[in-house]
């Protein structure tokens, strides 16, 4: 009972402690981080895959990878006598970059709350590279989704990046629902990242982001995880 308690009171302090540095972190949208990396001198980081980084990012950007092995190592580089600014594509990598450096003494980080997806809907400045080689697997275009949520059949889209954990957490039920449903309700992957055009018409900022259209007309939507038989429950509606 007294082990039990110990650790129920050390979880209670990590969640705490984890909560006190994300609220010392200044999340803001994107009309404010632009001001603030205008007005205010400081370090601009991109904590995206070089891929993503070199199919448009901030001007004036650095990177570095969240997802490599020495990334913390090198944000921990960061001089802290300034501020930090911090982005990705839908913020969660951010706020967690932001929280380390909280964690490790520096006092003024920002973190661009909806990311470079809501950037990128208010047209705000993205510099795309030169050597940029655009992803091109589930691209979909404005027409041919058209053509798809108006062929009178159900369609179930999936609408995902290849960076994304939740994402990539779901793609293997994704894939098992359209071969158990193919015939009866189309299952389509698009992939977000190749499809930015479409993307920004639909005016979507986050992924995972599920939606079914029926007789063209959208019937449901989901942000983010979901269960397995929230998602046969709601095809069987349609059979």
């Amino acid at each position: 009972m007294i082990k039990g308690l110990i650790t129920g009171i050390t979880l209670l302090i990590t969640g705490l402690s984890c909560s006190a540095q994300s609220d010392q972190v200044k999340h803001i949208n994107s009309e404010q981080f632009q001001k603030v990396i205008q007005n205010e001198k400081g370090t601009l980081l991109d904590v995206r895959t070089e891929s993503e980084f070199l199919n448009g990012h901030l001007p004036d950007a650095g990177q570095l990878n969240f997802y490599a092995f020495d990334f913390n190592k090198n944000l921990l580089l960061l001089p802290k006598n300034q501020p930090v600014y911090l982005y990705c594509n839908t913020g969660w990598r951010s706020k967690k970059a932001a929280e380390t450096l909280v964690k490790n003494g520096y006092t003024n980080v920002y973190n661009l709350e909806e990311g470079i997806m809501e950037w990128e809907l208010l047209n705000l400045p993205v510099v795309v590279e030169p050597n940029a080689k655009p992803e091109t697997k589930d691209k979909m275009e404005w027409d041919e989704f058209n053509a798809l949520v108006e062929s009178g059949n159900p369609v179930f889209i999936d609408f995902y990046a290849p960076w994304c954990a939740p994402c990539r957490q779901m793609m293997p039920m994704i894939d098992d629902l359209k071969t158990e449903y193919a015939g009866r309700i189309s299952v389509v992957k698009i992939n977000a990242d190749a499809s930015k055009r479409l993307i920004k018409k639909l005016e979507l900022g986050t992924v995972p982001y599920f939606v079914l259209y029926n007789q063209g007309q959208q019937t449901f939507s989901h942000k983010g995880l979901i269960e397995r038989d929230r998602l046969e429950n709601l095809f069987s509606e349609y059979l």
